[in-house]
């Protein structure tokens, strides 16, 4: 059918436009500074969030918040890991918050002051949770997910606030981190955390290469006789890695194993097998007993099954599906058109979802105005 392949047309169309700008699934929305009470100065961010991401729409993302922006070699590594996965269906669609650290100030960000009295890290972590998480939420549309990703001294601040934010915390990567300093040894402190009441999962994941390697055995000990239900903790040792390469050999592993369970229950709701769409409220409940916190199955998921009835003309079935997926993300318009067409085959009225899509296709911000043109074009040929 003309409209169907005009679709996929107007798709690889947004494809190509986004990854001019560097990306596929994700789009820098806004480079801004933020000043903290906490910390007494101005820190510089990044917001990046994925291309169906809108400002007066109410879904929200989880929130990844990635440390030391100024390395811009493993930073730029670590945000390109993010969209991969992403446009692989590997990982949920997420906002993230890139903070920099200016050199007079990061060794001090980092220290608590039980190891020395000028140290930052307890007012750092009070401009994360009081300040810049709060932000995210109320202007960003970040979910209560929360995920943070730091290097050398930003790997020990994370793994630090693993332990002592733990009600606040989903997932923590530590790239090349350290674990002792004076009067402070997080491999203590990760074992005394297993005596607090852990109320959802938490996921740790940590990469040393060779500069670290005792701190590695250290923690890679505690972490394989914790046993704890609610946490699931990794280390890997990449023996001849330099400092600076750690990060790239362990961002992706990390990630992809933190949400494998996410796309394992993804794929059962696509799986061809699962004829009943209902399935989908069960599955949304596997996946807050596994992250203790909703994700949303991506837009391409949905899509294909709504695509897979279509394919097998079981029309009724599609429109229940691509339903479901404009619940899940009402900007992309494109559903509509689908829904139309399926309704036309099934000899239904679609007056009310032509309604329903020229709404969408005026207030919707995933497209630009030559794709907005495309959608109209194919809308006056199936209407």
């Amino acid at each position: 059918m003309k409209s169907i392949k005009m679709s996929f047309a107007l798709i690889m169309i947004a494809v190509q436009c986004i990854s001019a700008q560097n990306y596929e699934r994700y789009k820098r929305l806004t480079d801004t500074t933020v000043f903290s009470k906490e910390l007494g100065y101005d820190k510089n961010i990044t917001v990046t969030v994925p291309i169906e991401w809108q400002s007066d729409i109410s879904k929200t993302f989880p929130l990844i918040v990635v440390f030391d922006q100024q390395n811009q070699r493993s930073h730029g590594f670590i945000l390109q890991t993010i969209d991969y996965l992403t446009s692989n269906e590997q990982m949920p669609s997420c906002i993230v918050i890139s903070i920099e650290s200016l050199q007079k100030y990061r060794y001090l960000e980092t220290l608590y002051k039980a190891s020395d009295e000028k140290g930052l890290a307890s007012e750092n972590e009070k401009f994360l949770f009081e300040e810049l998480i709060p932000l995210a939420e109320k202007k960003y549309k970040a979910s209560d997910y929360r995920m943070f990703i730091g290097h050398s001294r930003y790997g020990y601040f994370t793994t630090a606030l693993l332990t002592s934010r733990t009600k606040d915390i989903h997932a923590v990567i530590s790239l090349s981190p350290f674990f002792v300093q004076k009067n402070v040894n997080l491999t203590d402190s990760l074992k005394q955390m297993m005596h607090n009441n852990i109320e959802h999962p938490i996921y740790y994941r940590f990469g040393i290469g060779n500069d670290y390697p005792e701190d590695f055995y250290k923690m890679d000990h505690v972490v394989k006789n914790l046993n704890h239900p609610m946490l699931n903790a990794k280390g890997y040792l990449f023996k001849e890695a330099d400092h600076n390469v750690t990060p790239g050999l362990t961002i992706g592993i990390a990630l992809y194993e933190i949400f494998e369970k996410w796309s394992e229950i993804q794929s059962v709701y696509f799986s061809n097998d699962q004829y009943e769409l209902e399935i989908i409220e069960d599955l949304e409940k596997d996946i807050v007993q596994s992250y203790g916190s909703p994700l949303s199955f991506s837009l391409g998921i949905l899509n294909g099954k709504g695509w897979y009835f279509y394919g097998i003309e079981e029309y009724e079935k599609a429109i229940e599906a691509w339903e479901i997926l404009m619940t899940h993300y009402p900007n992309f318009s494109e559903g509509l058109l689908y829904i139309i067409d399926a309704q036309i085959k099934l000899g239904q009225e679609p007056s009310d979802t032509k309604r329903r899509f020229l709404q969408s296709i005026e207030a919707s911000k995933l497209y630009n105005e030559n794709e907005k043109q495309e959608l109209m074009e194919m809308y006056e040929e199936i209407k």
